[in-house]
């Protein structure tokens, strides 16, 4: 497969592969971490996050694992190495292969990304995100296939992509979006493939910042919604559950860019895409299908910043290799893996965020109707 081989000439690693007849991915979805932990909450909190990270990997077991970007900061670059060294630990002690999609944060610090991806591999070489598009608009744009069991055939394709950080003009979006030569060098690079080979093989997609067609899944709170609901804002401002219950847990607004990149309808006109995966939005685990792509959120599996109480967790993809177009991917959380946390208190460690918020709507409610019983009695007696 020479055109894969020219596409893939900046990783010189063994080629990903099927194993036992799938191919299993772990998203590790903003850990946040940070290099001082004199503060003995923080200590908890990242002692959370790496039990969390060492027992998901040693349980699951998977072929790749995909931090998903928000990995952590420090100005300092020997500190820098030292949480690159601390996330990626599990990783190197099980032998799993590893890559990386930035996030907004990860630039918010001296160390550049492309110093960062150095950073990464010099840790631990089993890295395979590289700079896959030289000139093209971000860091670690690339695309990695993954071969069958006997690594003859090319069966799927991974794209890993730089979402870009936060807009220079915040009254058009806060968050930026994916640019025209990002969107380009995708459809070219697919067209190269699909000339040499007759045919593209089904891809995933991974980057930090979702897209704007993930509120194709939600719809506008109707009254009595409002309890379940959660508050958007900026063009999308309003109320919104999940359009199906199905899809999973909806925790916080979709922090999309205002512009729309046109990146979606791109996959749709490559025609390869079958899933992409997102972090970003902490809390969030839902996913659902749009115009025939699953889209998902990989919550935080982090406790340094805002977390969901024990939820915290890992998305596990599955990819069955006598049917690549097949994805199957649910969440595995904090608590199912039978961890304790250190860092949180009774109520955060037994209540999602999302019960908690619905708890207090129903406390206050409670109130007024209590005040307002009593007023509606108070008059009673008056009369």
């Amino acid at each position: 497969m020479e055109h894969l081989q020219n596409e893939n000439a900046n990783c010189p690693l063994p080629p990903l592969r099927f194993r036992n007849g799938a191919f299993r991915i772990m998203v590790v979805g903003d850990l946040h971490e940070q290099y001082d932990l004199s503060d003995e909450l923080d200590r908890l909190k990242t002692a959370d996050s790496m039990r969390l990270l060492w027992t998901a990997a040693e349980t699951l077991r998977p072929d790749l694992i995909v931090y998903a970007g928000d990995q952590g900061k420090d100005d300092d670059e020997e500190k820098m190495r030292a949480i690159i060294r601390r996330i990626t630990a599990p990783a190197k002690e099980y032998d799993i292969p590893y890559a990386v999609v930035f996030g907004n944060h990860d630039p918010e610090c001296a160390i550049p990304k492309a110093r960062q991806l150095e950073l990464y591999r010099e840790e631990y070489g089993n890295f395979y995100t590289f700079d896959g598009a030289p000139g093209v608009t971000g860091c670690g744009n690339c695309l990695v296939p993954v071969k069958d069991g006997a690594g003859e055939r090319d069966i799927l394709n991974l794209w890993f992509v730089d979402s870009l950080n936060l807009c220079e003009d915040r009254e058009v979006s806060y968050y930026d979006w994916l640019r025209e030569d990002q969107i380009a060098w995708y459809k070219d690079t697919a067209k190269r493939i699909k000339d040499a080979r007759g045919g593209l093989p089904p891809a995933l997609w991974f980057m930090h910042i979702p897209v704007r067609e993930e509120y194709r899944l939600l719809k506008k709170a109707r009254l009595w919604e409002y309890p379940y609901s959660v508050k958007a804002f900026g063009k999308r401002r309003g109320r919104y559950v999940p359009r199906d219950p199905s899809i999973g847990y909806l925790g916080e607004d979709p922090a999309c860019a205002e512009v729309n990149s046109g990146i979606f309808d791109a996959w749709k006109e490559v025609g390869d895409v079958r899933g992409a995966f997102f972090g970003h939005d902490h809390m969030n685990e839902f996913a659902g299908e749009v115009d025939g792509i699953l889209l998902a959120q990989c919550k935080t599996a982090g406790f340094h910043n805002y977390t969901d109480g024990c939820n915290a967790g890992v998305r596990l993809i599955t990819v069955d290799e006598a049917r690549p177009e097949k994805i199957e991917t649910h969440m595995v959380h904090f608590k199912e893996l039978g961890l304790k946390s250190g860092s949180l208190g009774p109520i955060q460690r037994n209540f999602t965020d999302r019960q908690v918020i619905n708890i207090r709507i129903a406390s206050v409610a409670a109130g007024a109707i209590a005040v307002a019983a009593g007023a509606a009695a108070l008059v009673w007696r008056r009369k």
